[in-house]
Parts: C-alpha cells; structure tokens; sequence
C-alpha cells in the first residue's frame, strides 16, 4: 500500500507545484517569439501567402489585462481571447478616403479587421505608410481590388505587405488600373484594440485623374450620319483615358425598344464590373442612353452596381416627336416619321421595325404612363441630368431670347415642331422632358453637338470635350 504523507507535506509539494506551473507559462510566452517593435513575428515557418500570423496569447505576466480583453484566466497554448477567432474577425467598413485624405489616429477595436477604400489613377505610384500609435502587437496592412473576397484578401495583395511595431511601415503601391482600391488593416494581436495613422502620398504620376468607379459611356441613336457607337461620343473615351479616367463603351442595337436596349446594358456592366475589379460603375447616357440606363437600375435591379446615372438630353417624360409620327398624337404623321427614320438611318423593313419600336420607347404616352411608374428611382443611386438647348437662326437673332445655339440643318424641323408644341428644345427633346434627378443646367448645344458631332464642330461657345471632362471631375469629387 502506498505509504500515507502529513498534511504539512502535501502542502508543500501543491505550492512547488504551483510555483514551476507558473514559472512554465511565462517561458512560453516568451518563446512565442513576438518580438514588438520590429513589425514581425518568428512563429517558425514564415508564411508564402504574407497573411497575418496567429499570435499565441498566454497567462501570467499580467491578469489585469487578460481580464480588461475579456480573456478570464488563461493558460500556456491558449489561443486568442474567448470569443475572438484571428481566423473569423468583424470585418468593420471604413470611409472612402479622397486624394489628400488620411486616417489618423484611427482605434482598430477588438476582434477587427478595418477596410478602407481609395482611388487612384493609373500610371501613378504611392507611397502607404502605416504606424501604431498605441496597443501591442504589430498592425497589417495590405491593399486589394475591392471585389476581392475578404478571405482571400491578404494572400492576394497588390503592393507589398506593411507590417508596424513600434516602428512605421512602408510600401510603394504602383497603382495596375485606375478606379477604387480596398485597403485593410488588421493586428497580429486581435485580441487587443490598437491605434494607427494611415497616410497616402503619391510619388509617381501626381498629375492624373480619376473616379472612383468606371464611366460607361452610353449612346443614344446611332447610324445618323454613318455614326456609329464607338465614335458617338466624340474622342470622349479618348479624351478622358489619357487623363487617366477608367471608362468603358457601350455597344448596343443603334435603335431598339429599351426593353431591347436594357438588356443589352445590364449584360455589358456586368462584363465591365468583371473586367476593371469594380463593385460599381457610373453610367453616363445620351438620349435613349439616358432612358435604358434608368431601366437597367430599375428594371433589372442594378442600384447596388450603380453609384451615380448622369443624363445628357433623356426624354424622362417622352419626346412629342415620336407621339406625332406613330400617330399617337394628332398632326403630321408622315412628316414626322420620314425625318425620324431618315435621322437614325432605318432604311430596311427590319431596321424601320426596330426604330419604331424605339420611337415608342421615347414617346410621351410610354414614358409618363409605362416606364416613369413601373421605373422609379433608386435612393442608392445619384441621379443627374443636363440638356442643351438651341434655336433658329430667326430666334437666334433676337437678343431677348438668350439663345446661343443654331440648330444643325439635320435635326431643323425637330426644333420646330417641338418649339411649336412643346417649347424650347434641343431639336429632339424638351428641356423639361431632360430634367431628371440634380438637374444642372443648359448646355449651348443642340441633340448632335451634345456629344461633339458632327466630327468635334459644335458652336463656339460650346466644347464638349471640355464639357465632360469637367463632368467627370465632378463625380470625382463626389466620389462616384
């Protein structure tokens, strides 16, 4: 039989017991290997993928502050704080931050991971710098495309990986494309809360520009003059990539219904989404453009792909043309189809049969009674709309009527129905018809010179591409 110890031994040996236990679990943590103030960790085997080590959290050295992170008591080759998974942390949406912008002394709470979201212009280089102001362990940063599923993030990062101790950190972000990028930050130690500042400075490529998210140009008619999608705006695609502007062109039926004409959009964002790495896109549309835009945010549920919708010209409440010439209204029927279907060049049975179904998709009865009440805006969306406005060389003539603009011979007789009938025009559309949404005002142009045609000779006063560029640096500075 075992042989019996007194009670004074058995005491004895439970208090030396104790004391190697505790002296054990202080070793531990020291041989974990973090080491702050350097911005890294020796765990071992350094990770490929540059994604945050798990630090091992161990008791002992200070039950005060394992009691303030929620951790209880713990012991050597425990892992994280009780409800705190490294692996599953809180994803936390930050703000956009604009040129200039930066994130100073910013608490990253417990169990967080931040995300924050920038936009810089292609051919251009920055400068990230991240420091810990205060709390223990390193902080991480890495920057990634924004669509980029937040489990992957930190393998998939597009500039070196910044990792601050005591010391800041810093990488050069050589920008792939123009657009909107996610910055996250997280700890090594996530079980604590920790302060930081995040700084951007550019180095390259200081003078570019950019949205936030990529414009889509998209056409109204298209045939008039042999005009077709790619040249209907102008040398705008041109104008603005050079200025560092991430857009793209919509390629749709020169005429066709909207119904037609929406689907042929939602398909063709849903490409450009995919292919500039974006979570949204700006749609700016000329006439008819402006209308298919609204129902691809309305109709085919687009309002969380799309930041802001700009107008030029949209009959939001149908033009009196086409009324007149599907005989819709009382009038000139012949008159007005013959020069509608001369304007967008429908000559074959198939091509008159699209354009008629188009003219009806702008027509007065369609838009105010089907379209407006089965479409209505979406709160997620900004919506923005501008118009020109032109005259007759007889209104043109007399100062009192402000007008600065002679109408194109091509699009003269449009002007005078709606003038007529309607009021002042652009030679297709109504100035009332083309508010929408913020609307912003006239420009000194007619339909055609809207968008710089023909080939760029628009009135004096008016330059298009000066037009929208300054567009474009307005949803900039929107930040759309």
């Amino acid at each position: 039989m075992p042989s019996a110890r007194s009670p004074a031994l058995t005491a004895a040996l439970a208090v030396s017991l104790v004391t190697l236990a505790c002296g054990d679990s202080h070793d531990a943590g020291a041989d974990a290997g973090l080491t702050e103030g350097t911005g890294s960790t020796d765990t071992g085997a350094a990770d490929p993928t540059g994604a945050p080590d798990v630090p091992t959290t161990t008791g002992g050295a200070d039950d005060s502050d394992a009691g303030t992170m929620g951790q209880g008591e713990t012991t050597g080759g425990t892992t994280g704080a009780a409800g705190c998974d490294p692996t599953d942390l809180v994803l936390v949406e930050r703000d956009y931050l604009g040129i200039g912008d930066d994130v100073l002394g910013e608490t990253l709470p417990a169990c967080s991971e931040h995300r924050w979201y920038v936009a810089f212009p292609d051919e251009s280089s920055w400068q990230i710098r991240l420091t810990r102001t205060d709390g223990s362990g390193p902080l991480r940063a890495t920057v990634a495309y924004p669509d980029e599923p937040a489990e992957l993030v930190w393998q998939a990062g597009l500039a070196p990986p910044l990792v601050s101790g005591e010391q800041p950190a810093e990488a050069i972000f050589a920008v792939p494309r123009s657009g909107e990028f996610a910055v996250h930050v997280r700890s090594d130690s996530p079980a604590q809360a920790a302060d930081y500042n995040l700084e951007f400075v550019c180095s390259i490529g200081c003078g570019r520009e950019t949205t936030r998210f990529p414009i889509v140009l998209v056409h109204g008619w298209t045939g008039f003059e042999a005009i077709g999608p790619i040249t209907y705006f102008y040398k705008v695609y041109d104008e603005l990539a050079e200025l560092g502007y991430p857009v793209e062109v919509a390629i749709l039926d020169p005429y066709n219904s909207s119904t037609v004409r929406s689907g042929q959009l939602a398909e063709q964002v849903d490409e450009f989404l995919v292919g500039q790495r974006a979570r949204k896109v700006d749609l700016l549309g000329h006439s008819q453009g402006g209308i298919d835009s609204r129902a691809v945010v309305a109709t085919h549920g687009y309002g969380d792909r799309v930041s802001a919708l700009v107008t030029i010209a949209s009959p939001h409440r149908g033009t009196y043309i086409t009324d007149l010439a599907l005989g819709l209204a009382p009038g000139g029927v012949e008159a007005a189809l013959g020069f509608l279907l001369n304007f967008v060049g429908a000559v074959s049975a198939q091509q008159k049969s699209d354009a008629e179904a188009s003219f009806y998709s702008l027509s007065e009865h369609y838009m105010q009674d089907e379209f407006n009440p089965t479409n209505p805006d979406d709160p997620r969306v900004k919506y923005i709309s501008y118009t020109g406005r032109t005259c007759n060389a007889a209104a043109f003539l007399i100062p009192g009527n402000d007008c600065h603009d002679l109408v194109d011979p091509l699009i003269g007789l449009g002007y005078a129905l709606l003038q007529v009938a309607r009021g002042d025009n652009d030679g297709l559309v109504t100035v009332d018809s083309a508010k929408w949404g913020d609307y912003r005002g006239e420009m000194i142009a007619d339909h055609i010179d809207e968008v710089g045609q023909l080939l760029g000779i628009t009135d004096l006063d008016f330059d298009h591409l000066v037009f929208y560029t300054d567009l474009a640096r307005d949803l900039s500075a929107e930040e759309h």
